[in-house]
């Protein structure tokens, strides 16, 4: 089974009460990583409410972005094909593919919906602070933030569970501009409130909710991101607004987990 295919399984389970959503691409708890516990309250009132009590599982092809590498374009880059979204090889980032853009301290980035489709998560520095690009593709939620916990830099990555927020919060995150939402193909969306993203970062094995851009299990449970302004738009639209824009290369140049 793709693993989209099994991720959509997944949340057709969460939103119909049903059980064992199981797969050989599981890979088995992180050594030395335990469950991170000590909920938040709003937990219990999602699903899995039991979200805290496993320790983190990514699956195999959902590797956070660790060390990114950049680059004025794509053009003469041999680019695996399910990053290209049809594009020629060679024929580098298309103008009408979509964009997460970022502009910090000076600097401008541009972040393909077509890597973070599959990677979801990049660790990065820009304009000399650290930042946070996540992309959740089953609710079509990106947020952008300070790559930070407890003051200090953190290493984010994916932790292989999905956790639906109560209606109410999910929505809130967008109301309150926390998430937004993207599509790979279209641009803009709707953002879902469905079995969402949950991060953990290395520092303190806390669990940390995409939608709510809070941690919902460990030490830090209740503490917020600094959410950072973005958008979404095309490259094309990008680059002639940031003429001094670079782009995120995707893997095999930006090193994954």
């Amino acid at each position: 089974m793709d693993r989209r295919e099994f991720l959509g399984v997944c949340t057709a389970a969460a939103t119909t009460g049903l059980a064992g959503c199981t797969d050989s691409n599981v890979r088995p708890p992180i050594a030395g990583v335990p469950a991170p516990r000590n909920p938040t309250p709003v937990v219990e009132h999602g699903f899995p409410s039991t979200v805290c009590d496993d320790p983190p599982t990514p699956f195999v092809g959902i590797e956070a972005v660790l060390e990114p590498a950049v680059g004025p374009s794509w053009e003469g880059r041999t680019v695996a094909e399910k990053y290209r979204l049809g594009n020629e090889v060679g024929r580098g980032l298309s103008d009408d593919a979509f964009v997460i853009g970022v502009e910090r301290g000076g600097s401008a980035r541009a972040y393909p919906l077509s890597i973070l489709w599959w990677h979801e998560v990049v660790n990065d520095s820009l304009g000399g602070e650290p930042l946070l690009v996540t992309y959740c593709p089953i609710c079509q939620s990106g947020m952008v933030a300070a790559r930070r916990v407890s003051g200090s830099d953190a290493v984010f990555r994916v932790s292989g569970h999905l956790w639906q927020p109560p209606a109410v919060y999910g929505f809130a995150g967008v109301q309150e501009g926390r998430v937004f939402g993207a599509s790979a193909t279209s641009g803009d969306a709707e953002v879902r409130n469905a079995g969402n993203l949950v991060l953990y970062d290395d520092a303190t094995g806390s669990y940390w909710s995409q939608l709510l851009a809070m941690a919902i299990c460990g030490p830090q449970s209740g503490e917020r991101l600094a959410i950072l302004p973005s958008s979404v738009t095309t490259w094309a639209e990008w680059r002639a607004d940031h003429p001094d824009t670079d782009v995120l290369l995707p893997p095999p140049w930006s090193k994954t987990t």
